[in-house]
């Protein structure tokens, strides 16, 4: 299964029909190449909620729809720190987790890392292991994008006061407890709610 977030909403590949969950009521569609890029301007509209779309085979029809996209790369943390509390930040005033592109020369890992260390002020992190991969898609001058980004838990053992990078309109950066989040209220995009309901 593939699973990316077109305008904040799912469009998802699949072999066969989800039958419970959050995506359980999404419009099923039958894979076809022909059809593939009206689903997608469908999905793009304001009101839609998104799409499942049934294929034989999962890889061929995301390898088909990916023909119609520039991919970029970035990389981000769900990052703990030693009381176990997660870091959250504030973007264009919604939550979201720290991340970014890649730059030339780095690995996914150096990427990720900088990227939390760039747009929190924070140190002393290590990897611990990676979570998921996350897929969302935007339109910029006529062109369809799609960013991959990997994401990998991490740890901090940092104590100092978090400084949110406000160049990249981040207005705070704190650390919450996990168990307190209503994640079905918290004001975030729906690609990162996704991920934080399967950690």
């Amino acid at each position: 299964m593939y699973k990316i977030f077109i305008n904040d909403k799912p469009l998802i590949f699949t072999k066969s029909r989800i039958t419970n969950g959050i995506y359980a009521s999404l419009p099923i569609h039958s894979f076809s190449s022909q059809a593939l890029m009206a689903i997608v301007r469908e999905v793009e509209e304001l009101h839609h909620k998104g799409a499942a779309i049934i294929c034989d085979d999962v890889e061929f029809a995301w390898n088909e729809f990916n023909q119609h996209f520039k991919s970029i790369v970035a990389a981000g943390g769900l990052v703990y720190n030693s009381e176990g509390q997660l870091l959250l930040i504030k973007r264009l005033e919604k939550w979201d987790l720290p991340k970014g592109k890649i730059d030339a020369g780095e690995t996914i890992e150096e990427a990720a890392i900088r990227e939390v260390e760039e747009e929190c002020g924070i140190n002393q992190l290590s990897i611990i292991r990676k979570v998921t991969t996350s897929y969302h898609s935007y339109k910029l001058h006529g062109h369809r994008f799609i960013k991959v980004t990997h994401w990998f838990e991490m740890k901090s053992l940092f104590k100092g006061t978090l400084i949110p990078q406000a160049e990249e309109s981040i207005t705070e950066a704190i650390w919450a407890n996990f168990s307190d989040i209503n994640l079905m209220e918290l004001d975030t995009y729906t690609s990162i709610r996704d991920i934080l309901l399967e950690i």
